[in-house]
């Protein structure tokens, strides 16, 4: 009898295998990229890519070249790895769905609801208020807010305090990432604490802006595999770190803040009036704005500073 039912179980795990490599796999077709398809079904290559994506996407570019299609989580994804041929994709605008693609991930990535108006929302309004508050005649505002943040980050950081004997030694990118964001989140959200010349309210502004890059960091270096469609839960520093940095941009933190953004608040005033998201939906659309506006911001910034330097210095040519 026992034979029989571990005969049984190995004929239906048998068959199973078999319906997945017949139905399971994706095969390349004419004109298509090479296509990996993994060995753990529906997962593919999702637990190589969210164990190190930029390794993943490093050993596959030289296996395959710049252009090839991995399955990860269920869903074919298209890696192409060569800048130069990314204008070829964007003309290509027309046959490429981005509302769907950024109303999908924003939601995957940042875990608030659903901005799709297919859902029953609009993000019109909101769009709206990057128009209005970003440039034209608010533009020279919002730069001399960010000039103001980066000389005070800075000119009168500690580390170029002349009371010190030595002075505080850091790499051009952990440098970069300190100040760009430090000066970009403070433009935006404001402080925690008033202005003040004490020296303790200062360094106190300064830990919290640091511990809100520590948390930054933590998600953003999970991003991709949450792109990829792997859930957040299962990066639990990460998770923490999102819903830490969600938790300092509820509305109830964020009203308490001085000289905050117009774009902030304008954004609030609409989450209140129009969204029917929950305080916690709210927040994450913050997250998210926090994301858009350092993600790319902060690595350019240490790319720019670099080449610049090596352009003085031609013994680094």
């Amino acid at each position: 009898m026992m034979i029989s039912i571990a005969l049984i179980w190995g004929v239906v795990v048998g068959f199973c295998c078999l319906l997945w490599l017949a139905m399971g796999i994706r095969h390349r077709q004419a004109g298509e990229p090479v296509i990996e398809n993994g060995f753990i079904p529906y997962l593919g290559c999702a637990l190589q890519f969210g164990a190190n994506p930029l390794q993943f996407l490093r050993s596959r570019q030289k296996k395959y070249g710049h252009i090839f299609t991995c399955k990860i989580a269920g869903q074919y994804i298209h890696f192409l790895c060569d800048p130069f041929s990314y204008h070829s994709v964007i003309r290509q605008g027309r046959h490429l769905d981005w509302t769907k693609f950024h109303f999908a991930t924003s939601v995957k990535a940042f875990g608030h609801d659903s901005f799709d108006p297919r859902h029953g929302y609009t993000t019109e309004n909101l769009h709206q208020t990057f128009l209005k508050t970003l440039q034209g005649e608010a533009l020279p505002s919002l730069i001399e807010t960010m000039m103001g943040h980066l000389q005070d980050v800075m000119l009168k950081s500690d580390t170029l305090s002349p009371s010190k004997e030595h002075w505080q030694v850091d790499g051009i990118f952990a440098f970069c990432y300190k100040v760009m964001f430090e000066a970009g989140y403070l433009t935006l959200f404001g402080k925690e604490l008033e202005e003040d010349k004490c020296h303790t309210r200062q360094a106190a502004q300064k830990a919290l802006v640091l511990n809100t890059l520590e948390n930054f960091k933590e998600f953003d270096k999970i991003f991709p595999a949450l792109v990829a469609g792997l859930p957040i839960h299962v990066f639990k520093s990460a998770y923490s770190a999102r819903e830490n940095l969600a938790k300092t941009m509820h509305a109830e933190n964020l009203s308490k803040r001085h000289n905050m953004s117009d774009l902030i608040s304008m954004r609030m005033i609409l989450n209140d009036s129009l969204s029917t998201f929950n305080d916690v939906s709210k927040a994450r659309t913050h997250v998210a704005l926090l994301w858009a506006s350092q993600a790319n911001t902060l690595p350019a910034t240490f790319w720019s500073l670099f080449y610049m330097i090596r352009w003085e210095d031609g013994s680094l040519l």
